[in-house]
């Protein structure tokens, strides 16, 4: 049977309205499973603030943040707690470091527009669109320049900073997952609140110093203290070296290596031609150096393979001796030397 156009019969008028009954309960399943979750952001967002006394906008996208299995929530319930904007995600210094679970001391200065944060000992200053910051009394380059703004809405005024390298700065490990915009902090046991400078130590303090780092590094990474300490011994002279000094670099450690980006380091062009790396504590410094050992590639295969699968000093350095570290033949005989003459194994317990 025929109908004029735009006329509809009973069963179709009823066939529509269970249609929309059924989209509208969809969207309201979802909306409160996205609100219940809180691990999904919304898709974009814009935040109105003021820069420089200038009403303007946050154009970007909300990231949730999770500090170990705890969310983090806004200092207040309308307040950002972090945002990607183009690449690089941003965070308010004081809503996610101090009112927080992490409780760094948070000092603002108004007038000069910077954010002072400290956690144990560890002191970081950011700057009003500086590119850099103070990092334990050095200075380290950002991936991104921070900005001071006023939330609109509360009124709270905050330095946006790169999260990865704050986080970092601070003595937390950071990861982030892209699929859910999900920032994820944790502590780094043993040395989340210390940061020791290589200028600092003496040469007969040095194993003293560096021991208790290393074996909390070990317990994290299976690297054996032993052998950490003894190349940071051979190649910083025992912490004395160019690059220790200047950049708490106490391995050598190259701008550029396989298989190891370490984003919580700045690139010393100043000092050397090559690009070394540049730490702000030792303690980072080593932490980079068992990272690079992780994750180093050499093709599709690791270069250093096996190495945490053995608790034998000898085998490990074998093993980064191998893996290509160092291409002096004699590289393995000093670091057993060193490990023997020091009795360095007391360190692996």
């Amino acid at each position: 049977m025929l109908f004029p156009a735009g006329k509809k019969t009973g069963n179709e008028d009823m066939s529509m309205k269970i249609s929309r009954i059924m989209i509208m309960a969809m969207i309201t399943i979802l909306f409160f499973g996205v609100m219940v979750r809180g691990t999904v952001p919304a898709a974009a967002a814009r935040i109105p603030v003021k820069i420089a006394g200038r009403s303007a906008h946050l154009n970007g996208k909300p990231v949730s943040v999770r500090y170990g299995s705890v969310r983090v929530m806004a200092r207040r319930s309308r307040d950002l707690t972090a945002i990607k904007i183009g690449s690089v995600v941003y965070v308010p210094c004081r809503s996610l470091f101090c009112d927080a679970t992490v409780r760094a001391k948070y000092k603002l200065s108004d007038h000069s527009q910077r954010v002072t944060l400290k956690r144990g000992k560890r002191k970081v200053t950011f700057r009003n669109h500086k590119k850099s910051a103070f990092v334990n009394g050095t200075s380290m380059k950002l991936s991104a320049r921070p900005y001071f703004v006023t939330f609109k809405k509360s009124g709270i005024k905050d330095l946006l900073v790169p999260a990865r390298q704050a986080a970092l700065y601070l003595g937390l490990r950071y990861g982030y997952d892209h699929s859910t915009a999900t920032i994820y902090l944790k502590n780094r046991d043993g040395i989340e609140k210390s940061a020791t400078r290589s200028s600092q130590i003496d040469k007969s303090d040095f194993i003293k110093t560096i021991g208790p780092i290393a074996r909390n590094n070990y317990k994290r990474t299976g690297i054996l203290a032993s052998v950490t300490i003894s190349q940071a011994i051979l190649e910083s002279g025992w912490g004395h070296s160019r690059l220790a000094v200047r950049g708490n670099n106490l391995f050598g450690m190259k701008r550029n290596l396989s298989g190891n980006n370490w984003s919580g380091s700045a690139w010393d062009h100043r000092n050397t031609s090559s690009g070394y790396r540049k730490y702000s504590c030792i303690e980072d410094s080593i932490e980079d150096h068992s990272r690079y050992l992780l994750g180093a590639m050499s093709g599709s295969h690791h270069r250093y393979g096996g190495i945490t699968r053995t608790r034998s000093y000898r085998k490990q350095i074998f093993i980064i001796r191998h893996g290509g570290y160092c291409t002096s033949g004699s590289y393995r005989s000093y670091l057993i030397r060193l490990i023997r003459r020091y009795h360095l194994t007391k360190w692996d317990h």
